[in-house]
């Protein structure tokens, strides 16, 4: 029996002493945690995250501290060498001076300023909008840059000292400037599309009035020459009305791209000679407009859209008509260099003033209201003409009347095509 409590108690002295040696190896553990930095709660860690610059100043504008070298990943120098505001940031005024304050254009800096005034009334200012220009680490290029500086101003046993923030904003400034853009646009656009439905509705309700009106009128007409004069009435109307319409169509599908262009390879006189024929019939030979056409004896085999070309010389040809009561109108083309073949109209109508030769080409611009017309003609024909590589120009004159021109490339690019 005395064995056996010799033995019970050796086995719970020793079940004592590994308990206590247990507790003591936690509580190790726990004291080395307890004392041991938590590097997730280090500040130098959370300022290198944050998007800005932290710099603690003197009034001399000299830099106490700064989360500068640890945001951008930079050793701290170690030669004592003073650090001002401007030297630390790269500013381009500071560099080109030597030293942060001795440029001429630091007087006007307003972060300067406001610093300068925060001291001496021992304020603070947040959030002060400035524009920067900053050089690259290799001093090659100068890096415009928004900012927006804040300053705290504190006093440390009797010295000053301010805290400044400085963000960098200059991605949110253009971001800002982008929808600024985006918004006058949009405001645009709505104009636009308002100006375009009062004019079409004014467009297309004149012929449609004028095709009702005379139809119900050639019903009841009297006479046989009566009836004729009405259904040349309604033809016109009806021609007014699909060219307007067409003009629409073709003006939109060009300018959204989804409109094919054909091209193929021509004789630029023998097209000439086709719209001369055309129009000498319009003219009917019974007015005192003469029609000339410069058509060249040596071909022009030029490699473009013919049927848009077409398009445009007979815009320009009413145009010249609608304008012209006496006199003439000349068209034709020539080579103008190698590689380049110059279209011109020219008619000895009323002309334009210069005050409204910069608006003619715009949507429904019509000077004379009496005159038929869309006021998309010329709109239509620049579109096209612009993109087949040219540009349609205008020379003018009161009473003596005007030239339209263009020059278009001889052989179209690929380039162009797509």
């Amino acid at each position: 029996m005395v064995a056996l409590a010799v033995i019970i108690i050796s086995i719970l002295l020793i079940l004592l002493i590994y308990t206590q040696l247990k507790c003591r190896s936690l509580q190790n553990v726990v004291y080395s945690k307890e004392t041991k930095p938590d590097k997730s709660k280090d500040p130098n860690l959370i300022l290198q995250n944050i998007n800005a610059y932290f710099l603690l100043i003197d009034r001399d504008f000299i830099v106490r501290d700064t989360n500068y070298y640890s945001l951008n990943g930079l050793p701290v120098p170690v030669d004592g060498t003073i650090k001002r505001v401007g030297d630390l940031l790269h500013c381009r005024n500071a560099a080109a001076a030597g030293e942060c304050g001795k440029h001429e254009q630091c007087k006007l800096c307003c972060v300067r300023t406001s610093i300068t005034k925060a001291f001496r009334d021992k304020a603070n200012f947040k959030k002060l909008a400035a524009s920067m220009k900053l050089l690259s680490e290799d001093e090659k290029r100068v890096i415009p840059c928004d900012v927006s500086v804040s300053g705290v101003y504190l006093n440390v046993d009797g010295e000053d000292f301010m805290v400044l923030t400085v963000y960098d904003v200059t991605e949110l400034r253009n971001v800002q400037r982008l929808l600024a853009i985006e918004k006058e646009h949009s405001i645009s656009a709505d104009k636009l599309k308002s100006a375009f439905i009062a004019n079409m509705s004014h467009e297309v309700r004149t012929p449609l009035n004028a095709i009702v009106g005379f139809s119900g009128l050639m019903v009841s007409a009297s006479s046989e020459e009566e009836r004729k004069m009405y259904a040349d009435i309604i033809t016109e109307n009806n021609e007014r009305l699909l060219r307007l319409v067409n003009d629409i169509f073709d003006l939109s599908q060009i300018e959204a791209g989804a409109v094919e262009f054909q091209y193929s390879e021509f004789d630029v006189n023998d097209l000439l000679r086709e719209l001369e024929g055309i129009f000498r019939m319009k003219l009917n030979g019974q007015s005192p407009v003469e029609l000339v056409c410069e058509a060249q004896l040596q071909p022009i085999m030029m490699y473009s859209e013919q049927q848009r070309i077409i398009q445009v010389l007979t815009n320009l040809l009413h145009n010249a008509m609608k304008f012209t009561e006496s006199g003439e109108i000349r068209f034709g083309c020539r080579m103008e260099g190698a590689e380049k073949v110059y279209f011109f109209v020219s008619d000895t109508g009323i002309g334009i003033p210069k005050e409204e030769q910069d608006k003619i080409f715009s949507r429904f611009i019509k000077l004379d209201r009496e005159v038929q017309g869309t006021g998309l003609g010329l709109t239509l024909s620049q579109t096209i003409i612009k993109h087949l590589g040219g540009d349609l120009g205008l020379e003018s004159e009161v009473n003596k009347g005007s030239t339209f021109s263009f020059t278009l490339p001889l052989v179209i690019q690929q380039e162009m095509i797509r």
